[in-house]
């Protein structure tokens, strides 16, 4: 295997030509190799090294496994870093297709159903934030484990069974970690023996090689600096000098304008290791400094409105005003708890109206920008040019199909297709709704129990049916003749609207466009006529949305309690505000609850006593 040439420290040198030497070993051992990138510049120099490592045994005409180059879109990330990477994974596809290298792309993403929109907005989730995700003492991610972890080692899985089948090794996943990087990841790297010489089995069982567990920061740069200049290449290179300035210079604007590669100050130097973290990740506490920085350069100036969206949910983390009191599951005893724990309708609903203008004002400033380039208003440079597309869309039409889904099942839904709606009057009608500026952040305070309302099996005072849909079992045999049945039955015997299933939440794409894009200008009238859980019956019934499988006595669950206190405000001709009010005041307290349940195991051959206990109960509230 050749040596490679480089101009940089001597020891760098050794390192690099250790990494490729290294890597070209695991191959010869038939295993197959798996890039794990962010587009930084610690996972770029790995690719490089890994990439020439496949060339040269490809040359030495060694049988190859096929090697993986893998990434997360959590859905939310950085956009500026996100627009880097793709354009690093193009360099990629387009150097290993020049290269005949059997080295294929792959894009790990969160399922549906936990994606930061959906969850948050369909479901009412509050935003992880280190406040809010405290667990014996410490902060627990539990975005990052549903948007990173739980996608990719799904995705490893998946290449390791591909690998096994056609006949070679497990793979070796090649990680961008470095000791030097802090003194925490130095202790994580040394309590798992992680090396530069060695492949570890890694906590989730897969092998992993870092090689270049050794660098400092400056020997990244050093490294990378030699692959902008064409004359200065130890080996071919894989990808664009345009990506590896691209990336220097976000390195830079996300540090205040300050990062020195080689020359330069030793702060510097250092502060040319910052991260790029979610655009909309709360768990970087009041700011995000690498957005803070961005937002200042007159080319990221467009994220400056994300970014403030993040802010605005960091400071009403603690505002109960936004939150709603229905809690989501019936105890044995037949009560839902009350108590403030998830976002409010009207507050999801206003997030998903400021997040669908960001992303029109977003298209708005390419389209300017493209018209200001062709009228030689700005300068025509690659930057200018990489900025006519559009940078970030924040709510795509799968999302915003499941946001509606669920959102009309809200009791609070005033009408059908609301999420859709929402998009039409921003998107079509030309509505704004701004981000408000919290001035003064609302503090951590206790989040009171108000006690336990009776719902029976949602059928006490007022009656429903869920996602049953009688118009659709009289037409489904006319209008879908093929179909098994005119309606379907939940795994606990409900009859619902017909429905299909699939591993998880999922919603067709293209449908979604063609509803969202073409048809839904036909149905908007008729939307403001007609239930929320209409349309949620819609979805279903039309397999634009296919439930989890075995899961759909959860969301006939969720269909039932919005349907349930929807009729209880109508019969009641209560606001909003007035069937909070209601709720508190006709709950039944912690202790009384408590004491039902015990009643209610005992009754198993005693009925009355539940009966009584439960009639001591109602008499204690306050009318």
């Amino acid at each position: 295997m050749q040596s490679i040439k480089f101009a940089g420290p001597s020891h760098l040198t050794t390192w690099m030509e250790r990494g490729v030497q290294a890597i070209y070993n695991l191959i010869v051992a038939s295993h197959p190799l798996v890039f794990a990138v962010s587009g930084g510049k610690d996972s770029t120099v790995t690719t490089i090294v890994g990439l020439e490592a496949i060339r040269r045994a490809r040359q030495a005409g060694i049988v190859q496994a096929q090697h993986y180059v893998t990434t997360a879109n959590t859905t939310v990330e950085n956009p500026a870093m996100f627009q880097h990477l793709l354009r690093f994974l193009d360099d990629v596809s387009e150097y290993c297709e020049r290269h005949e290298l059997d080295v294929v792309v792959k894009i790990a993403q969160p399922s549906l159903a936990s994606q930061f929109v959906v969850s948050t907005i369909g479901r009412g989730t509050l935003a992880r934030t280190n406040q809010n995700s405290v667990k014996d003492g410490k902060s627990q991610r539990s975005c990052s484990t549903s948007w990173k972890v739980l996608p990719q080692i799904k995705l490893k899985k998946e290449l390791e069974a591909n690998a096994i089948r056609d006949g070679f090794k497990e793979p070796v996943t090649i990680l961008g970690t470095r000791r030097s990087e802090s003194s925490v990841r130095s202790a994580k790297m040394l309590e798992r023996g992680e090396s530069a010489t060695e492949v570890l089995r890694g906590a989730t069982g897969d092998l992993t090689y870092s090689p270049i567990a050794d660098w400092q920061t400056d020997d990244v740069w050093w490294m990378l600096s030699q692959f902008t200049d064409e004359a200065a290449f130890p080996f071919p290179s894989p990808v664009s000098a345009r990506t590896i300035n691209r990336m220097h210079d976000l390195y830079r604007e996300a540090n205040d304008g300050m990062c020195g590669v080689i020359l330069g100050e030793e702060g510097q130097r250092k502060s040319c290791g910052s991260r790029f973290g979610c655009s909309l990740c709360l768990m970087s506490g009041e700011q995000d400094k690498s957005m803070e920085s961005l937002v200042k350069e007159p080319k990221h100036v467009h994220l400056e409105g994300l970014n403030r969206f993040r802010n605005y949910l960091i400071a009403t983390q603690w505002d109960l005003s936004l939150r709603e009191l229905v809690g989501r599951t019936i105890s044995p005893a037949g009560y839902l708890r009350v108590q403030a724990d998830t976002y409010s309708y009207e507050h999801r609903m206003s997030l998903l109206r400021m997040l669908l203008t960001l992303d029109a004002l977003e298209i708005e400033r390419a389209e300017r920008h493209t018209e200001d380039l062709h009228a030689g208003i700005i300068e025509d440079n690659v930057t200018n040019r990489e900025l006519c597309d559009v940078q970030f869309e924040m709510i795509n039409s799968q999302q915003l199909v499941a946001i509606d889904f669920q959102l009309g099942m809200h009791h609070y839904c005033t009408h059908a297709f609301p999420a859709l709606s929402a998009w039409y009057e921003v998107h079509e009608l030309g509505r704004r709704h701004a981000i408000p500026s919290v001035i003064d952040p609302v503090q951590k305070g206790a989040i009171p129990l108000h006690g336990w309302f009776k719902v029976g099996n949602f059928d006490a005072s007022v009656p429903t049916d869920g996602l049953r849909s009688y118009e659709s079992e009289i037409w489904n045999s006319y209008l879908n003749p093929g179909r098994p049945s005119s309606y379907a039955v939940t795994p606990e015997g409900d009859r619902v609207c017909y429905f299909e299933e699939s591993d998880v939440l999922s919603v067709d794409p293209v449908d979604a466009n063609l509803m969202v894009n073409c048809e839904f200008k036909h149905l908007y009238l008729d939307a403001q006529r007609s239930t929320g859980l209409e349309s949620s019956r819609f979805w279903l019934n039309k397999a634009f949305v296919k439930l989890p499988k075995g899961k759909a006595g959860i969301y006939n669950h969720m269909a039932k309690r919005g349907q349930y206190f929807a009729h209880l405000a109508d019969r009641l001709n209560f606001s909003p505000a007035e069937l909070d009010e209601y709720l508190i005041k006709h709950s039944i307290s912690n202790s009384a609850h408590d004491a039902l349940l015990v009643a209610k195991n005992k009754s198993n051959s005693c009925l009355p006593l539940f009966d009584q206990v439960e009639a001591q109960a109602q008499q204690s509230l306050v009318f």
